[in-house]
């Protein structure tokens, strides 16, 4: 037969060889779909970026090479010896000089060509016309499919329709033959016209709108817009921005954008150290364009350095080199939603980390609190529940949203966990407790842990141990070393970016007694009816909440999970080296870091410095913020008993937890920190405390 014509489904029929350029990565990589079976394939990265193409290659078992190393394909070529040779898709007009002339090449065209435009989707989306994709041999068209264009099309979208419709078109050409191939008249689709460079601002809003969805394909730059008079430029990326720009920059003159010089971008915590400042930093205005000047800032992460020194971070996730990897196998089964593989696998790990025979991920420590809170079964004012005073808010706001009455209680001074006598004593005044949350702070066991589980089961009382900064820790009960979380009723952790396993967001529910994580999972499944019927999926038993994690948190959280070797190893060497640190400067000997019980292993999440008598811990952090911006300082905890939310007749003073939120500032304890960096905190603290005594 002069055309080519396989019959993949014949068992007897030879593997046919295929050679696939990707001049795109995402169209490339669905063009993959229908080589998946019967065909060897070589894939050869021929465009700017393939990098989503060569991982695909390699997940399906086909050989890639770059064509960046020109001798390197040309030999694969030679070896390969392919039976046919597609470009996909040809976006520069200039095809490989690789191409094989044993075997039949095809190019894949998309779009339309137009003088001046970025990319083949351009035109069809500016012209108001539909689209196509071809596939070409020898200069002349052998099949076309028509791909209608959207009104709310941009070019990235439309060309993810192209990606579909070529694989489609590869598919039919492999199985079936280039006469198997819809047919289209090419004449109609040739445009003389000139793609404008810029928005022009005469044109009306239809001509704007259209130039700037087709001008869309991040993450290569969106259209420019230029300020009349001033040369200054703006990026556009949807009508709100344009009009926004025109409000705000040709009405008022840019006014409202206020520019300066900054060496660290804006935090995005209640609290900045840029400046020394305490602010809550938020968008003014989402919808606000973007200086084309100002590119290099577009996606800069919060409290990054701008030409600055490097910021010497309280916490950053160590995240492991599988991300990547389980991320895209995660995006390529289509599942992104809960109960997912990878949620499973990473409930696992929770669990083995924390030694607890079950585990529910949820979407942040909170609402793992909150479910802990409900499985346990707080639910009416009259519950009280005796909480840390110096932690996270988190807890007590949990104990609030499942309808309990959280009470807040003093700490000891070297740990800074709950005190037993606190416990005690409120145990003695309170007769409606009905558990207690003890929260491990900073990744240093409580001190009082066993003497406070031994009292709880004494008094048939509850324990629920918020381990979110001490995960990885291990604490001594009774002659035994057990990990931090494993012998509590319930347990729950956080996997927020800066704690010891980051994935973003995202938190679990662990223990020993699979039906209480079973319950507490129901109640952050919105607690639908059980043993009713699929037909009745919607019908509910309580009012609960949706809190289940999601697929792609997951899937960095295993990749995370698997480096918490290394991360409790960097740990315990920053503190070490805080400790020679301190020890070193005569003018710190008052200061005093937290201390570990005898027998607990500490994983050292932060490394918090509690100042000598008569220093505010608030000017001393400020006083250093101000002079190093590049180191990152936090605050004690604010006590919870001084906040009026959680005031009543049943709390009281907490003098410890007082005490520390006056005196102690947070060191950066990133695993990222050198030795030197250490010592620069600590030639820092040491300046800002004098400062301050002066």
């Amino acid at each position: 037969l002069a055309q080519l014509k396989w019959r993949v489904h014949d068992p007897g029929a030879v593997m046919k060889k295929v050679v696939l350029f990707a001049q795109d990565d995402h169209a490339a990589a669905e063009c993959l779909v229908p080589l998946t079976s019967n065909y060897r394939v070589l894939g050869v990265g021929h465009g700017a970026t393939t990098s989503i193409f060569a991982r695909r290659c390699v997940e399906l078992g086909f050989a890639f090479a770059n064509a960046l190393e020109d001798q390197v394909v040309a030999g694969a070529m030679e070896k390969f010896q392919p039976d046919l040779t597609v470009l996909v898709p040809d976006l520069t007009g200039a095809l490989p000089g690789f191409a094989s002339a044993s075997a039949r090449n095809y190019v894949v065209k998309v779009g339309q060509k137009m003088t001046g435009a970025p990319w083949p989707e351009f035109a069809p989306i500016w012209l108001k016309q539909d689209s196509r994709v071809s596939i070409c041999r020898g200069g002349e068209e052998v099949g076309a499919e028509v791909v209608p264009v959207g009104k709310e099309e941009t070019a990235l979208s439309l060309r993810a329709k192209h990606a579909l419709v070529a694989a489609r078109l590869l598919k039919t050409l492999l199985e079936e033959g280039e006469g198997a191939l819809p047919k289209l008249d090419a004449s109609n689709w040739n445009f003389e016209a000139e793609a404008p460079k810029q928005i022009d601002l005469k044109w009306d809003e239809d001509t704007t709108d259209r130039f700037i969805r087709g001008s869309l394909f991040p993450p290569h730059d969106p259209a420019v817009v230029e300020v009349p008079g001033k040369g200054e430029t703006y990026f556009i990326e949807s009508m709100e921005q344009f009009n926004d720009f025109r409000m705000k920059v040709l009405e008022e003159a840019g006014t409202l954008r206020g520019d300066h010089p900054r060496s660290y971008a804006a935090d995005t915590h209640w609290y900045s150290n840029v400046g020394g400042s305490i602010v809550k930093m938020g968008d003014s205005d989402i919808h606000m364009p973007l200086k084309t000047s100002d590119k290099k800032h577009k996606a800069i992460i919060p409290g990054a350095a701008l030409g600055a020194r490097k910021k010497l971070r309280m916490n950053e996730p160590l995240i492991g080199p599988n991300a990547e990897r389980y991320c895209s196998a995660a995006l390529a089964s289509g599942w992104i939603g809960v109960e997912g593989p990878y949620v499973k696998q990473f409930e696992k790990h929770l669990a083995q980390i924390c030694g607890c025979s079950a585990a529910c991920a949820v979407q942040s420590g909170t609402a793992a609190l909150y479910g802990a809170m409900k499985a346990l079964g707080v639910s009416e004012p009259c519950h009280h529940v005796l909480v840390p005073a110096f932690t996270c808010a988190a807890c007590a706001d949990a104990i609030v949203h499942a309808g309990g009455r959280p009470i807040p209680i003093d700490c000891d001074l070297e740990s800074y966990g709950v005190s037993l006598e606190a416990v005690q004593t409120s145990l003695e005044a309170d007769k409606n407790v009905v558990g207690i949350v003890i929260a491990p702070c900073y990744g240093v066991p409580a001190r009082d842990f066993a003497a406070i589980q031994g009292l709880c089961k004494e008094r048939g009382l509850w324990l629920c141990e918020d381990a979110c900064e001490s995960y990885g820790a291990s604490c001594n009960v009774r002659g035994f070393k057990v990990p931090v979380g494993s012998v509590a009723t319930l347990s729950v952790v956080s996997v927020r970016s800066e704690k010891m396993i980051g994935v973003g967001e995202g938190g679990a529910i662990l223990g020993n007694d699979a039906t209480l994580v079973a319950r507490a999972k129901w109640w952050c499944s919105r607690a639908p009816c059980r043993g009713v019927g699929l037909w009745r999926v919607y019908e509910h038993d309580a009012v609960g909440q949706n809190f289940r994690m999601p697929e792609m948190l997951a899937a960095v959280g295993c990749a995370a999970a698997e480096m918490l070797p290394v991360m409790i190893e960097r740990k315990r060497a920053i503190h070490s080296w805080y400790e020679q640190g301190i020890a070193a400067r005569p003018g710190l000997k008052g200061v005093r870091l937290q201390q570990a019980a005898p027998g607990d292993d500490s994983v050292w999440w932060i490394n918090a410095a509690l100042l000598p008598e008569g220093l505010s811990g608030e000017e001393v952090g400020m006083q250093l913020m101000k002079t190093y911006p590049d180191i990152e300082i936090r605050p004690g905890f604010f006590p919870l008993d001084m906040m009026a939310i959680f005031q009543s007749s049943w709390s009281k003073p907490c003098p410890n937890a007082q005490l520390l939120y006056q005196r102690l500032v947070c060191l950066p304890s990133s695993n990222q920190l050198q030795k030197e960096d250490v010592d620069r905190v600590c030639s820092a603290l040491l300046e800002s405390i004098e400062a301050v005594s002066a």
